[in-house]
């Protein structure tokens, strides 16, 4: 599971976050896959200043063009799910305490929190730039970008809310009742990283792929 503790020297256990990259670079086996945990948007971050310290900026009046549109927009997008995946493994972690709580009225206090945990998402997300929202968010649509003459790159939406569309995590509605509602909130959980994950690897890919023709047209324009 992508939410499986590991142990340290002193024996204590810590989240192990899967690298959202690890399919862009090419790694295979869960091993591989299971790496420490890593800022999600680092990857493009240091791509964009990479981009702004070897090519020289364009005029101001050609600034705003559609690559540089889409790659904002991809930004935000990396950054509000770094921050989605942050809150469902806080969440992983809240749900694998109440596996060990006996009593119900824990359990119960425990689902709570796991409730709050996963509405702060729908939060997280109507507070990220519009540009980001359009990927990821409930008001989706491609965004299409003109490389020239006809050609087009469309980058795809995923949407992350927690609703059936997105993420997929209804609320506890037994409040942890019992222990296989708890393997069942584990389960979606674990799928909702997996979507988490694979969206940020795709818009790694997009950016990688519309920085490359930034470069070649600003170096052919040159």
């Amino acid at each position: 599971m992508a939410f499986a503790l590991n142990k340290t020297s002193g024996g204590e256990s810590q989240p192990k976050k899967r690298s959202p990259l690890a399919g862009w670079l090419g790694k295979k086996t869960d091993a591989e896959d299971e790496i420490p945990a890593m800022d999600v948007a680092g990857g493009l971050d240091r791509a964009l200043r990479n981009r702004r310290a070897v090519i020289e900026e364009p005029p101001p009046e050609t600034r705003e063009n559609p690559v540089r549109e889409a790659l904002a927009a991809i930004e935000g997008a990396l950054y509000a799910i770094d921050r989605v995946r942050d809150i469902l493994e806080q969440a992983c972690e809240v749900a694998l305490s109440a596996k060990d709580v006996g009593d119900a009225g824990g359990r119960s206090l425990l689902a709570e929190s796991y409730d709050e945990l996963r509405l702060s998402i729908n939060e997280a997300l109507d507070k990220i730039d519009p540009r980001a929202a359009v990927l990821i968010g409930k008001g989706q649509r491609h965004i299409d970008v003109i490389l020239g003459g006809r050609t087009k790159y469309s980058v795809s939406p995923i949407r992350l809310d927690v609703s059936e569309k997105g993420l997929d995590l209804p609320p506890p509605v037994d409040a942890f009742a019992t222990y296989d509602e708890i393997d069942n909130v584990l389960s979606q959980l674990d799928k909702a990283l997996g979507r988490a994950d694979r969206a940020a690897a795709s818009y790694c890919r997009d950016a990688q792929y519309l920085i490359a023709r930034m470069k070649a047209e600003l170096a052919a324009n040159a």
